[in-house]
């Protein structure tokens, strides 16, 4: 598809700018651990989703017990906190003197603001699209075509940066450029036909090298 100049950089948090695999790998232990499952890391990596819900069906929790899991994965969650990656606050400082940035996550709202205010990095986004925010989690487009409306961004002015194959789908399928970065969850792969992996120390030379060719 053709590209103008980027504009925007939009951002998955949980794996990409947030350092949150353990954290929430033990939650999910622990949740499951209260409905007789025990954790498979292996089943838990090739199932991986940032809809949730889609790891409750892979591990065979029953819908009936879905809100009640929400809540116990929550709250232990909420016992620990997890960190931005190193090198992030420095690439979002430079990021955001020439770009619009904003979050598309699936994390529940209450969590993510915790978690951008107590990492002191709600100052860099325009605009903040939660799990709550949406109808339809990743990989439809709502949350990223929201985003998008509330910047009043064409797709093809943005790049969205993730670390999961959902976030590529919701990229494709709202015609906007993805750029995927390593991550515990290893849920993308390095020969993919219609995206490259970074490190996210190498993401602002990638994501100039992506705007210069565009120009």
């Amino acid at each position: 598809m053709p590209h103008t100049k980027t504009k925007a950089i939009l951002f998955d948090l949980d794996g990409t700018l947030l350092d949150s695999f353990s954290l929430h790998y033990s939650a999910y232990e622990l949740t499951f651990a209260r409905f007789g499952i025990a954790m498979q890391k292996d089943l838990f990596l090739s199932t991986y989703s940032p809809n949730w819900y889609r790891t409750y069906e892979a591990f065979g929790l029953a819908e009936t017990h879905w809100e009640s899991a929400n809540n116990l994965w929550l709250e232990a969650a909420e016992k620990h906190k997890a960190e931005l990656f190193p090198g992030v606050i420095e690439m979002l400082d430079d990021l955001s003197k020439r770009y619009i940035l904003g979050i598309v996550t699936s994390g529940s709202k209450s969590r993510v603001l915790r978690d951008i205010d107590r990492l002191d990095v709600h100052k860099y986004f325009s605009t903040l699209v939660t799990g709550d925010d949406i109808a339809k989690p990743k990989p439809d487009p709502q949350g990223l075509n929201q985003a998008l409306d509330q910047l009043s961004i064409a797709p093809a002015d943005a790049i969205y940066v993730g670390d999961a194959h959902a976030d590529f789908e919701m990229a494709s399928a709202a015609d906007v450029r993805f750029v995927g970065v390593m991550s515990e969850f290893e849920n993308l792969v390095d020969d993919h036909p219609e995206y490259d992996v970074h490190s996210i120390a190498s993401l602002q030379e990638v994501i100039d090298s992506i705007t210069n060719s565009a120009e």
